[in-house]
């Protein structure tokens, strides 16, 4: 428990991953550009100042980086830390580390002969200024990461809460009609009336679960299927499934409540307003290493398609959280015609288990 405890602190840490190469690679970039600022703000031609930009890239890409070193290394012990002392710890971290590096520079500089600038400086000289630039970058840095971890939070949190919405939300007539049929059967059909009491404590039970968590498409699907199989009870022979699932990895990672409102959706507004029913028809395939999931189902000529309300907010709703969960590599696509409504789940693959 305290491991897990320790986990959620340092992902919920303000600052970022100085460890992963991604985060390496834009603090270099960043140091380069500073490096170009600080040459650029001497006023001297840039044509006459290349070794002194490559000296001076050198130095500063050397603090960069022994900073971001350094708060890779301690970040577990900083994350456990009150927010207000790791932040104080971090910014005298990267203050001290700058002063070490800034006075080795300028006593090796001092040794050979070489003179930076144009105005000679003492080492002591050389050091202050160093020191109060990283202070004041570092204090900037530290600021933005700090609202930038904040504003991800919040995202995170209004998510989840749209999040629980989405899985709070069981149509109170699907219950009643639920209920009904599972009463009717009791007496003539007592096997289908368990099954059905069976497929709707599932649909509860997916309800109640940690929301944003992910599950396999074999684990969506089931939820799916328990969930069609009490609406065939209500709408009989007016429905018909087509599903073909078997050409996608079945331990694919989906948020869980993906699928199951897309069905939902094609049943209430495509098949029940039909007087003779229809087909549901449920495609998996693959394209490299996204899973695309289809979903077609009809829809009556007279209303031109499904109705808007309900179906957006579910809409709103999943691409929300495939956005959140795989950024700009998922999509949500809707195509409608006259007669058809068709939903396609694109998602990268990422092993989830089964």
């Amino acid at each position: 428990m305290s491991e897990s405890v320790t986990d959620n602190k340092e992902y919920t840490f303000f600052l970022p991953n100085f460890c992963s190469v991604t985060s390496v690679f834009i603090l270099s970039i960043g140091a380069q550009l500073i490096a170009f600022m600080l040459i650029l703000a001497t006023g001297d031609k840039l044509s006459e100042s290349w070794d002194e930009l490559g000296l001076l890239s050198v130095f500063v890409q050397w603090i960069a980086l022994t900073s971001a070193g350094v708060l890779c290394l301690s970040k577990r012990w900083l994350s456990k830390l009150p927010l207000f002392w790791s932040a104080v710890v971090a910014y005298f971290m990267i203050v001290l580390t700058t002063t070490i590096i800034s006075a080795t520079a300028q006593y090796f500089l001092i040794s050979i002969d070489y003179q930076w600038g144009s105005v000679p400086e003492t080492i002591g000289q050389f050091v202050f200024r160093c020191s109060a630039i990283s202070a004041i970058l570092s204090l900037v840095a530290l600021r933005y990461f700090y609202v930038q971890q904040q504003w991800k939070q919040r995202i995170e949190l209004e998510s989840q809460a749209r999040v629980e919405a989405l899985q709070a939300r069981i149509r109170p007539h699907f219950l009643f009609n639920s209920m009904n049929i599972i009463a009717s059967l009791i007496r003539t059909d007592a096997d289908l009336a368990e099954q059905a009491v069976e497929d709707l404590s599932e649909l509860f039970r997916a309800s109640l679960k940690q929301s944003g968590s992910m599950v396999p498409l074999s684990e969506e699907w089931i939820l799916c299927r328990n969930y069609l199989r009490i609406e065939g009870l209500r709408l009989g022979n007016r429905l018909t499934l087509d599903v073909d699932l078997q050409r996608v990895p079945q331990d694919a990672a989906i948020p869980m409540l993906t699928l199951q409102p897309l069905v939902e959706n094609a049943i209430y507004h495509g098949i029940q307003p039909l007087p003779q029913g229809g087909a549901i028809t449920v495609l998996g395939t693959m394209s490299g290493n996204m899973v695309c999931i289809t979903i077609v189902n009809p829809v009556p000529k007279q209303e031109g398609g499904i109705k808007t309300h309900g179906n957006q907010i579910a809409m709103a709703n999943i691409r929300h959280r495939l956005n959140l969960l795989f950024g700009s590599h998922a999509k949500l696509i809707v195509n409608k015609t006259d007669e058809l409504y068709e939903v396609k789940v694109l998602f990268p693959y990422i092993k989830g288990g089964v």
